[in-house]
């Protein structure tokens, strides 16, 4: 019986030794946390961030293409690219100029 006491008595021991030291390290373990959520956040709002930036530009580069095409158009006289993607006007409404 008293092998089981002394048992007991070391786990519980045990028991207590590790709350100690992890009350003793509460600041560094919570510090820790703090700092791991930082990161992954700032991490995601980089990606975010990226994601968004990509789009736009996809969205410049398509508005740029569109341009380009529209201004061969009127170089070339053609009233689609005075309009864009527009139906023609009523042609009374083009002006002589552009005729």
């Amino acid at each position: 019986m008293s092998s089981r006491r002394d048992g007991s008595g070391t786990a519980a021991f045990g028991v207590l030794l590790i709350v100690a030291i992890l009350w003793w390290l509460r600041w560094f373990i919570l510090a820790a946390v703090v700092i791991t959520v930082v990161v992954l956040t700032t991490r995601w709002v980089l990606r975010e961030y990226a994601k968004h930036r990509d789009a736009e530009r996809a969205r410049l580069d398509a508005i740029r293409r569109r341009a380009e095409i529209e201004n061969a158009q009127v170089l070339r006289g053609d009233p689609a690219g005075f309009f864009g993607q527009y139906p023609l006007p009523d042609p009374e409404l083009i002006p002589r100029w552009y005729r």
